[in-house]
């Protein structure tokens, strides 16, 4: 396989703009560390194009934004882009991260079956982050959405700079944790919310497959 890195960005309805405007980091951080990026946004987030892209480039590392389900990862209008049974294998062996509500527990677990080299990372349960409605027409705004993104953006970030899986699953938990004790010294209208929340995020989310996968 050859190191890259292939980004889904659709951009249907308030969810996948939030998760489109904040991957810019993680597009940032390709570009920093000189790894090649494929992105596909907008309509282009479906399984056609995926799956045309993914076997023109074979990039290593896959980071979905989007709605899914146990048994499935959503593109642009919730178009299917991953279904676990159908074409999950393309996921073995290769680094996946998905930013998606349940999908570590069908197409987590499915596509790592016969894997040894690959390691996928997800949620057990909803991804979730709050949002600033003052802010919901620009999102890179909003101060209260970006405390969820950082924290979660750490995994695909901590591994285009060359450390394992486990290591970025690792610094993305801990994130959440300082966010946490942060939130509740703020002591604020949504410091109870935010830590609610991020808690979730970090029961949450989990990996299988092989954990000192890494990019390079």
């Amino acid at each position: 396989m050859n190191q890259g890195v292939i980004i889904t960005l659709p951009k249907s309805d308030d969810v996948t703009e939030y998760l489109s405007v904040f991957s810019k980091p993680i597009i940032d951080e390709c570009s920093k560390q000189n790894i090649k990026l494929k992105k596909l946004e907008k309509d282009k987030a479906n399984r056609s194009d995926f799956e045309k892209l993914l076997k023109s480039i074979d990039y290593k590392m896959i980071i979905f934004n989007g709605h899914g389900s146990v048994n499935e990862i959503l593109g642009h209008k919730n178009k299917e882009l991953i279904s676990a049974g159908k074409n999950d294998s393309l996921l073995t062996n290769r680094i996946t991260y998905s930013r998606s509500c349940y999908s570590l527990q069908g197409v987590g677990n499915s596509s790592m079956k016969n894997n040894t080299d690959g390691c996928f990372i997800g949620y057990k349960i909803p991804f979730m982050f709050l949002i600033d409605l003052t802010h919901v027409t620009n999102p890179s705004k909003d101060n209260i959405a970006k405390i969820f993104f950082e924290t979660s953006n750490l995994i695909p970030i901590t591994i285009i700079k060359g450390n394992s899986v486990k290591e970025a699953h690792d610094n993305s938990r801990k994130s959440m944790l300082r966010a946490i004790k942060s939130a509740i010294k703020k002591k604020n209208k949504d410091s109870e919310a935010i830590a609610e929340t991020l808690w979730n995020n970090y029961l949450a989310q989990g990996l299988v497959g092989n954990f000192n996968a890494t990019l390079r």
